[in-house]
């Protein structure tokens, strides 16, 4: 069987297109409503995917009705599959099924997609010499620092070190030396404030110095004590903290890790894990939520290619159920 495909301004000028040039042997397959973008203008188009079939005896031509859209149905399920936090779903329905007009698909689609990027901050730059990332244990902070590290490295040409305080646990320090060595980094470790009032000297030689920290809950008092006294080694004005966070948590243990790490200074975030979900719902609302700018993500384990720049090109291919080309938005995607 072959198929054709054809395309007009909609389906009912696709159709008899299709029926001016093969007669009634066409038989619609799919359909496909989407926004071309035309210097500053956006058209409606619609492509159809049809086949003909042999006829047998005359039919009587009758123009196909056009399939009745419901643009509740179709909201949930975008919603449904972007993983929308379920706290917010009727607080959306509201605000994009209130007007009278009805909605058409493509306008639905549209306006989601805008709905979801608009508020979303991204920022990439560092500029303090003192950079510490916080975050619970298991989201992949020292693996994240090790990226960075060879970013501003490899990209940007900063002189960079990794300074550890994630000396309460061998496996983990572990790990940041495994990672210090096999891409030569320099690696310098303090267990309390004294001896990272030695380091400050040689630390200050550098650009930028990432600083790996332990993952802790609210339980954790004495070890946040701990953390507190020797961030309160650093200058004010050269540090900053980056809250990391995975991709596949709850929208609501999101909200929790940043109420317990708010008592820093929160400057970034970043996101890991981001091919452990279907979904990013969570994270945009989280990052809109938060208000705190996006600033790197990481989609695996790979050391330094798992590791992007935020930007809504990275984004946007990972949002789902649109019928819609997302990428006309982004040319360059």
């Amino acid at each position: 069987m072959e198929f054709l495909t054809l395309e007009a301004e909609d389906y009912e000028h696709a159709l008899k297109e299709a029926r001016t040039q093969w007669g009634t042997a066409v038989r619609v397959h799919t359909r496909k409503d989407f926004l071309l973008k035309k210097g500053m203008r956006k058209e409606k188009r619609c492509r159809i995917t049809f086949f003909l079939v042999e006829e047998t005896e005359p039919v009587e031509e009758s123009v196909a009705e056009d399939p009745v859209f419901h643009a509740g149905d179709h909201l949930s399920f975008l919603m449904e599959q972007n993983e929308i936090p379920p706290a917010r779903i009727e607080q959306i329905k509201s605000m994009m099924l209130s007007d009278e007009k009805t909605l058409g698909q493509a306008e639905l689609e549209v306006q989601f997609f805008q709905y979801l990027l608009e508020g979303l901050q991204f920022e990439d730059s560092v500029q303090q010499r003192y950079v510490v990332l916080v975050g619970p244990a298991g989201v992949g902070k020292t693996t994240s620092l090790v990226k960075l590290a060879i970013h501003l490295r490899a990209k940007e040409g900063k002189k960079v070190a990794l300074l550890s305080f994630d000396v309460h646990r061998p496996g983990a320090l572990e790990q940041v030396r495994f990672f210090a060595k096999e891409y030569s980094l320099p690696l310098y470790e303090a267990t309390d404030a004294g001896v990272l009032s030695g380091l400050l000297e040689v630390l200050e030689t550098y650009d930028h110095v990432l600083v790996d920290t332990t993952g802790h809950s609210s339980k954790d008092v004495m070890l946040r004590d701990s953390l507190s006294d020797l961030f309160s080694s650093f200058d004010d004005k050269e540090r900053e903290y980056t809250l990391v966070v995975s991709a596949s948590s709850k929208f609501t243990d999101l909200i929790a890790q940043y109420e317990l790490f708010s008592e820093y200074n929160l400057r970034k975030l970043l996101v890991t894990k981001l091919d452990e979900t279907q979904g990013i719902g969570n994270i945009l609302f989280f990052a809109k939520e938060a208000g705190l700018p996006l600033s790197f993500l990481a989609d695996g384990q790979g050391v330094p290619e798992d590791f992007h720049r935020a930007d809504a090109s990275v984004l946007v291919p990972r949002l789902r159920g649109f019928t819609l080309e997302l990428d006309q938005f982004f040319p360059s995607l």
